[in-house]
């Protein structure tokens, strides 16, 4: 079987139970800093949250008076996100799409949030991440990423010898910090880069501003 039909399965068993490893509700502290800065920069402004699970980041935006685009492939965390979201209904909206055949023209957005997407895309299909995602943010709109770092394990005696692995019928990959520069540099400048680690997950928030005259990857 495909490692991404795997994929869809193991994310649909957990959004089925409800009961698995990242947070359902509550903003992760570095996105909230961003929107807090970002609100004297911009009063209207259109973000999407790629792979958005509950939708605890688009609601955010949405809640700040902003128009929102939660994207999933599973049916189920869009619904469960319908479910959690308190707030002006007409200001968030929840597509199903995969983040490989995004159903959006290009710079469409000017902020796209990415919390947990690129870390189980295959590491020789970054480019057809590049090539779906970079084109839809506006030049000079922002980035946010966050992902496995290459100090997260599973369990205290997991030991790995490439920075990938198949876990529990899933694709993991994990970063270092000079990762984004490499992925990322051609298109965006880096502005923060911030590791988050506790007992033993740990994550890299990654904020990154589009060049104003960048290149979609080929």
């Amino acid at each position: 079987m495909d490692i991404y039909e795997s994929q869809k399965g193991y994310f649909q068993r957990a959004y089925q139970t409800g009961e698995h490893g990242w947070p359902v509700t509550g903003p992760s502290a570095f996105v909230v800093r961003f929107l807090k800065k970002f609100q004297s920069e911009k009063q209207s402004a259109r973000l999407l949250d790629i792979g958005c699970g509950e939708g605890r980041h688009s609601g955010l935006f949405a809640n700040a008076g902003y128009e929102a685009v939660g994207l999933d492939y599973q049916a189920l965390a869009l619904a469960r996100a319908a479910r959690f979201f308190e707030g002006d209904r007409s200001r968030l909206h929840f597509v199903r799409g995969d983040v490989f055949h995004l159903p959006f023209v290009p710079v469409s957005f000017d902020v796209l949030i990415d919390y947990g997407c690129l870390h189980h895309v295959r590491r020789r299909d970054t480019q057809a991440y590049l090539k779906s995602v970079v084109p839809l943010l506006n030049p000079g709109g922002y980035f946010l990423l966050s992902c496995f770092s290459e100090h997260f394990k599973h369990h205290p005696d997991e030991v790995r010898t490439r920075d990938w692995l198949v876990h529990d019928g899933h694709y993991d990959r994990f970063f270092r910090r000079d990762s984004f520069k490499h992925i990322f540099g051609k298109d965006f400048e880096i502005l923060e880069i911030e590791e988050e680690r506790e007992d033993l997950y740990a994550f890299y928030h990654v904020l990154m501003r589009k060049n104003t005259a960048t290149v979609s990857p080929a």
